[in-house]
């Protein structure tokens, strides 16, 4: 993206836009396939998930891509929406959800359940797809668009931190139950995790690298494939399900679970080094 004179009620409007753009394609996919499915009766809730995944994707995309190329006359590549994967960002987005798991063992106990073919391939393709939605959207709002609009207006320094603060609070609806500690330990560890997925979108110059670690991760840790919890809170039906007895918030996450938890923050603070150190020695090379 060019650097170009906007104002700072622009670049906010700009940014505003986006976000309710982003709201958007996920309202008008639930109302379409709500009504869609209320007529129609699928096999399983697996489906209506992958198809919601799918167009939710699809339309949220689309709104982009007009207001981009139709309203601001830029490209999506302007704003670093490309496929340009680096090497150092697939090792990452194997390696963050891997320690972080491990860590948790020596807590817990872990138990695989039971299931068919069949319902073991909706259940990965249902968790593919919905991680693919929240990495690939998510980061496309937060470290492509708003990124690139504060960096053009301010500096990298205000794009990296201002949008990695949004980013986490934007999870605060996500929590189970608000406490003062639960909250900070959010914030912390979701801005953390925000600076993670933007030093690897800058260093990348893609946010592909950042979209394929968040998409990854989301995979493993987030739905159908792993869950990290305490007995009191477990909940759904996983592939793999990793019960800890202590209650400490500091492993737990309090309210917003172990994405929060201090083992999830140092492998956050672990990978920002990683992608520093990688990227270094990859443009040095």
């Amino acid at each position: 993206m060019q650097k170009y004179k906007i104002s700072t009620a622009k670049t906010l409007g700009c940014a505003g836009i986006y976000f309710l753009l982003f709201l958007a394609g996920d309202l008008f996919c639930s109302l379409v396939f709500d009504l869609i499915f209320s007529a129609i009766t699928l096999p399983s809730s697996e489906w209506y998930v992958i198809l919601r995944m799918l167009g939710c994707l699809v339309f949220t995309f689309f709104f982009f891509w007009c207001y981009t190329t139709k309203c601001l006359h830029l490209k999506m590549e302007d704003f670093g929406i490309t496929f340009q994967l680096r090497k150092w960002g697939i090792i990452l987005a194997v390696l963050l959800p891997t320690f972080v798991a491990a860590a948790f063992l020596p807590f817990g106990k872990m138990e695989r359940n039971e299931f068919s073919f069949g319902e073991l391939v909706l259940a990965v393709t249902a968790s593919a797809l919905t991680a693919l939605k929240a990495g690939l959207l998510e980061e496309m709002l937060f470290r492509g668009f708003i990124m690139k609009l504060l960096e053009n207006r301010w500096n990298q320094l205000t794009a990296i931190l201002l949008p990695s603060v949004i980013f986490g609070m934007a999870h605060l609806p996500a929590m189970e139950q608000f406490t003062v500690d639960g909250v900070l330990l959010l914030a912390v560890s979701g801005t953390l995790v925000g600076i993670m997925f933007s030093l690897a979108a800058y260093r990348g110059r893609s946010i592909s690298n950042s979209a394929l670690i968040h998409a990854v991760w989301n995979f493993v840790m987030v739905t159908s494939i792993l869950h990290i919890t305490t007995a009191q809170e477990a909940y759904g039906k996983p592939l793999f399900q990793l019960t800890i007895p202590s209650d400490h918030i500091l492993l737990t996450g309090a309210g917003f679970g172990t994405e929060a938890s201090i083992i999830a923050m140092i492998g956050y603070a672990a990978a920002c080094v990683f992608i520093l150190l990688c990227s270094k020695r990859e443009i040095s090379g």
